[in-house]
């Protein structure tokens, strides 16, 4: 049975992929959210599903939240085999202009989306270095390519996913001697509340695919850019 730990699990994407590795897998869940007790979507998945879903509060800006989380799932389990760096934030794109933004918010969008995966990471990495072929998955954007963006604004998220990126490199650089494979994934443009509902994927077959994608890992990935469909990203 493999062990999953999603982050931001409550919506959107990392809810889709905690239900489609619950409905299509035999996989043991881990879903962390800020306030777990809250997110109804989860309480009815773990009716459904029982004791292969636990439910972990993590505000992963919080090191003492992180590291609590850390400690609950050992409490469960002695090794972890893919973790899901999901959550994140952005701000609305008026705020993210050259004339209008707010320094603070910036660095609260990079502390979110940048330190948040590196405090998960690095309190996991004991766990994931005892599983079974792990892997890390790191949710950017296509936002966050050198290649791809070419637009102006977005000066808060663009910069904390390019940054996500190369925290991903070096992540793939530090962790391969643990036998932790680690890439970064565009989930595509999905309908969820920062995607919008004009988004060209639904959260399911973005999560599909990103699920598919985690099982077809090997050390030869270490380090990659990649689509939800599996295919190359441009960096």
């Amino acid at each position: 049975m493999r062990r999953i730990i999603v982050t931001g699990a409550n919506r959107g994407i990392g809810l889709a992929i905690t239900r489609e590795y619950l409905e299509n897998s035999t996989a043991q869940v881990f879903a962390t959210a800020r306030n777990p007790q809250n997110a109804t979507d989860l309480h009815q998945l773990q009716g459904a599903y029982g004791d292969r879903l636990h439910l972990i509060p993590l505000d992963q800006t919080d090191e003492a939240s992180v590291n609590a989380a850390a400690d609950v799932v050992r409490e469960r389990t002695d090794a972890m085999d893919v973790l899901i760096n999901n959550a994140g934030m952005n701000m609305p794109g008026a705020e993210q202009k050259l004339d209008t933004l707010d320094i603070d918010a910036l660095l609260h969008v990079m502390r979110v989306n940048v330190g948040g995966p590196l405090l998960v990471t690095r309190a996991l990495r004991p766990l994931l270095a005892a599983g079974e072929n792990a892997a890390i998955v790191n949710i950017s954007s296509q936002m966050g390519s050198m290649q791809w963006m070419t637009r102006g604004g977005n000066y808060a998220y663009s910069p904390s996913k390019a940054a996500l990126n190369m925290v991903t490199r070096s992540m793939a650089a530090d962790l391969n001697a643990d036998g932790i494979t680690t890439v970064t994934v565009h989930p595509g443009w999905v309908q969820t509340d920062m995607g919008g509902p004009s988004a060209s994927l639904t959260p399911v077959e973005s999560a599909r695919g990103i699920v598919a994608l985690t099982a077809r890992l090997t050390p030869a990935h270490n380090g990659q850019f990649f689509r939800w469909d599996g295919t190359e990203h441009p960096w």
